[in-house]
């Protein structure tokens, strides 16, 4: 337990204390001697001495350094690709919705928590699931059954997408580019078993697709298709090779322009001729969507010809394979078990986990609102929310003053880069209302209530496309740990989940909150100026806003950045995708900036200073910050990370970003030219 200290340093009261307003510290040489100091312990202010690598050097590798201790003391379990400080609060925050669906599924009060109940006790009913056997997804497979030509394929993709079963493409209802007041229908490409593109073309990834062809072979024996599963099962790997030829890059998917491409069902028609996108639209919940877009032309346009190419029969067995890889839960176990003996060999995972903790992430899954108001109203305290209300306002105030002192940017595109920051919106903590379901569960039908859960989300969904935009809507259910930004909103989601140790606590110290969930605000807010959040404007439409000289500098100090992240080789032979990683490098080292500027801020004028177990409050700040991302992965999934996360491994994320901070050099004191200190740096906002 931490022990709170009777000091301006701890507390939501101190941060509730604290004006927001001013100009930010300096960013120049490190601060003159001040207040006098007080010696306490690492816990005394919210940090984990036992995390600590002393013996590793915090210029030479700071993450060492940080989460030495926390790495040799947390082996990654068997049921697991990797491990995490986010892993270990999700683990937190699982076990007290277990709780609460276990009381549901016991002694329910009310229709919303029998509804809970109910979802959770049949995902649990691993007998009743046996009995089904495949009983519960045979009206797909019964469409399926009937995609002997081109009307017979279109209903079927139509019956999987109704349950958003992703095959050939998917669908989502987001904010126009252009008319960021307006939702638009959009068609993605999608469909592929394996984890990316690269894996179905790149000479590297041969283990993995032989891994791939095995499993669905599998799967086709299991679902009957005897001695013919073996050939269907290479027919199937050539199809979606074949889509995965036709597929956009990792890189290419962040071109914000070349992703949002108009269109209409008339035009649909014309890059799909043959599919009946009248019926499709009103199958999936939105018979007059108006407006529409896709994400590639050249993927849809060239979709035929490989439908073409393939068999009806290879067709079949794609479209079964989609269905069984999508429900491994709610079937039999042993198409679970296939379905895990894939994933195992993907990322190097040695046994699933219980069962109890996927059937809460499935109802989790299913009824997010349901479970999230009884998480909140169990879990999260209210003063976390003012506090960490509090402590976002300080954050934001910080980006404006350096909107408004930056030396590249001319005055008119600050004026414009503040208006945004002025229009966007924080959403802490957990929605002001809450969705109910209308959905009917049966407790012994898991496959049942899954499929209807799926297909009563995917009509809400499509019904979007075309009406205005709920900007106070939550893209994540409070319980996750993690947060986000929307360009098209222009707001940024901090849910209750990731309010807690090791990233923020209303006790701890200013430094280890600001290092810990300051940065993670600072993160978000900057993904609002990255380069894709910077196409944005203010209210969420995607218009050019810069000045043609400041845009030429952002971009030439965001190559900077992309450039050093390509050096990076977190395993032997692969490395950091620096394009691939941008934007969320951008917002690390903004992130970070804007959290260190505010710690300072928020403790300038203290009476006195504290020195926990040797380490300064500004060593404190980077010490809090690193060990909320210790983590390590399996080889095989660290290899998946670089190839499909738009996120650098933990370790480059803290490093990469820190060794382009001065104050960190100045913290530490790092001479010119070591690892953490780079003679030549990058620098955006």
């Amino acid at each position: 337990m931490i022990r709170r200290l009777a000091s301006p340093l701890v507390g939501a009261a101190a941060l509730a204390a604290v004006a927001c307003g001013g100009t930010p510290a300096p960013t120049g040489p490190a601060r003159p001697p001040g207040p006098p100091t007080v010696a306490v312990s690492l816990a005394d202010v919210g940090l984990e001495a036992a995390a600590l690598d002393r013996a590793a050097d915090p210029c030479t590798d700071f993450y060492q350094y940080a989460c030495g201790g926390w790495l040799a003391s947390h082996p990654i379990p068997a049921d697991r690709p990797g491990w995490s400080r986010f892993a270990e609060l999700a683990e937190r925050n699982r076990a007290a919705q277990h709780a609460i669906l276990e009381e549901a599924a016991a002694t329910p009060v009310d229709a919303a928590s029998r509804q809970l109940g109910d979802y959770y006790a049949s995902c649990l009913d691993t007998a009743a699931i046996e009995r089904r056997g495949l009983d519960g997804v045979k009206p797909l497979l019964d469409a399926i059954a009937k995609a002997k030509d081109a009307r017979g394929l279109g209903a079927a993709v139509t019956a999987l997408h109704r349950a958003q079963i992703g095959a050939l493409w998917t669908f989502s209802a987001i904010a126009d580019n252009l008319d960021a007041r307006t939702a638009i229908l959009t068609l993605d490409t999608a469909g592929l078993g394996l984890p990316d593109r690269d894996y179905y073309l790149d000479a590297g990834f041969a283990a993995p697709r032989a891994a791939y062809l095995a499993h669905v072979q599998a799967l086709l024996e299991l679902a009957g298709k005897g001695k013919a599963a073996a050939g269907l099962a290479a027919d199937v790997l050539a199809l979606e090779t074949a889509l995965a030829t036709l597929t956009k890059s990792g890189v290419e998917r962040r071109d914000v322009s070349g992703m949002y491409n108009p269109t209409d069902l008339d035009g649909l028609a014309a890059m799909v001729p043959g599919f009946d996108w009248k019926t499709y639209v009103a199958a999936i919940g939105n018979p007059s969507p108006g407006k529409l877009a896709v994400t590639s032309p050249a993927y849809f346009q060239g979709l035929p010809a490989v439908l073409k190419a393939s068999r009806p029969a290879t067709w079949q067995a794609y479209l079964t394979v989609r269905v069984l890889d999508a429900l491994p839960l709610a079937l039999p176990a042993r198409f679970d078990d296939e379905t895990f003996k894939l994933r195992a060999a993907l990322t190097g995972v040695g046994e699933p986990p219980p069962r109890w903790k996927r059937c809460v992430d499935a109802t989790a899954a299913a009824l997010p609102d349901l479970l999230g108001q009884r998480y909140v109203a169990a879990y999260f305290p209210g003063e976390s929310r003012d506090a960490a209300q509090q402590l976002f306002a300080a954050i934001a105030d910080v980006l404006d003053a350096q909107l408004g002192a930056l030396p590249w940017m001319s005055a008119a595109t600050k004026v414009q880069a503040r208006a945004k920051l002025a229009r966007l919106e924080a959403l802490i903590g957990y929605p002001d209302a809450w969705r109910t379901y209308d959905v009917a569960i049966d407790r012994a039908n898991f496959a049942g209530n899954t499929l209807a859960a799926m297909t009563a989300e995917g009509r809400r969904q499509a019904a979007k496309g075309g009406q205005p935009v709920d900007r106070g809507e939550w893209l994540l259910p409070p319980f996750i740990v993690d947060a986000y930004y929307n360009p098209g909103a222009n707001n940024a989601g901090l849910p209750a989940g990731i309010l807690q140790p090791p990233f923020f606590g209303k006790d701890r110290s200013i430094a280890a909150n600001l290092g810990g969930i300051g940065m993670v605000v600072g993160h978000e807010l900057t993904h609002g100026f990255d380069d894709q959040g910077a196409q944005y404007d203010a209210v969420g439409n995607q218009r050019d806003w810069w000045q043609p000289e400041d845009l030429a500098q952002f971009r030439a100090k965001g190559q900077c950045l992309a450039t050093m992240y390509a050096t990076f080789e977190p395993v032997p032979g692969h490395h950091v995708n620096g394009a691939l990683t941008l934007g969320e490098n951008i917002a690390d080292l903004g992130g970070i900036k804007l959290a260190f500027l505010a710690y300072r801020q928020l403790r300038a004028g203290a009476d006195k200073t504290y020195v926990a177990d040797g380490l300064s409050e500004d060593q404190q700040f980077f010490v809090g910050l690193g060990q909320a991302w210790c983590a390590h992965d399996r080889e095989a999934e660290a290899v998946r990370r670089l190839t499909v996360d738009e996120h650098a491994p933990p370790k480059w994320r803290i490093n990469g970003a820190l060794r382009n901070l001065p104050q960190f050099a100045q913290a530490f004191a790092c001479p010119a030219g070591a690892p953490m200190a780079p003679t030549e740096a990058c620098a955006i906002w």
